[in-house]
């Protein structure tokens, strides 16, 4: 990873400072916690993504920083949040917020992280103010509408569709704010979109593939993922008894279906002139969704 981030590290290396000064400005007895939750081996997706776009469509500008910013504070709010609701007990190797301090604090604590993000956001264009908004609204509704639809077996496209709300438009909130900074060509534009849209359907399809593999909450609190899916289709019923062996076929079956939609994303990539930052993004695809 570190190999494949060369190119943006500048960018990345302010970023790390200007994510230090807002974590540590607002002083409580939880900073330390939550200095250590945002700084403890993250992934970094969000900016690495906003760098790497920006650099391909040739943006130069202060809200480069703002937007990279933003998508990380927020990503990480429902980070704790996605753990309450999901009662996670562990988050990158350490206890979670809800576990250590009760759900009370824990909510707070994301709450605390979103209106960081507000501030951040308040300092942005009101086009770029009017995206974050409307893509935390439909991340919102993606979560409303996994609640609601808890213990059923949802077809393919049911389970594409919520993937998407869940996990894609934190992604293309970033996109789609530095698109608003600058006037690009419609062919640019639409091969990104379309890059990320099949990279982050394939991103959560990988991570709830994991996830299944290592008795996550995600089957115990009825939230069926491709594996279950799969298994489904062909059994007609599934239960809390069956044992791991009988998913097997159906993992590998799900681990085809990322392959799959990972190289219709590195499609989008192939007409992309600009060659350092291309050779980024495909390199952080292929490894990201390695097997």
């Amino acid at each position: 990873m570190k190999n494949i981030i060369i190119p943006i590290q500048e960018e990345l290396n302010i970023f790390e400072k200007n994510l230090k000064k807002v974590i540590l400005k607002e002083d409580n007895f939880l900073t330390n916690d939550l200095f250590n939750f945002m700084f403890n081996n993250p992934k970094r997706l969000r900016p690495i993504f906003v760098f790497a776009f920006a650099k391909i469509l040739n943006i130069n500008d202060d809200l480069v920083q703002k937007i990279a910013l933003i998508s990380e504070l927020i990503h990480c709010a429902s980070l704790i949040h996605d753990d309450i609701i999901d009662e996670e007990e562990i988050r990158r190797q350490h206890p979670t917020f809800h576990k250590k301090f009760g759900s009370k604090i824990a909510v707070l604590e994301g709450d605390l992280l979103l209106s960081m993000s507000l501030e951040e956001i308040s300092k942005t264009t009101l086009e770029i103010s009017k995206i974050f908004a409307n893509k935390i609204k439909e991340t919102i509704l993606g979560e409303i509408n996994q609640n609601e639809n808890t213990n059923q077996i949802t077809n393919l496209e049911a389970y594409y569709e919520k993937t998407q709300s869940k996990t894609g438009n934190l992604f293309m909130a970033g996109l789609e704010a530095l698109l608003s900074i600058k006037e690009t060509n419609e062919k640019l534009k639409n091969n990104l979109i379309n890059f990320l849209k099949n990279y982050t359907l394939a991103f959560q399809i990988k991570n709830d593939i994991d996830n299944f593999k290592l008795n996550s909450t995600d089957f115990k609190n009825g939230n069926y993922t491709l594996p279950v899916i799969y298994f489904f289709m062909e059994n007609k019923t599934v239960n809390f008894n069956q044992k791991s062996d009988d998913f097997q076929k159906f993992i590998e079956k799900s681990f085809r279906k990322v392959e799959e939609i990972k190289n219709q994303a590195l499609k989008h990539l192939e007409n992309i002139d600009n060659h350092a930052y291309k050779t980024l993004l495909i390199e952080l695809t292929n490894y990201t969704l390695r097997s």
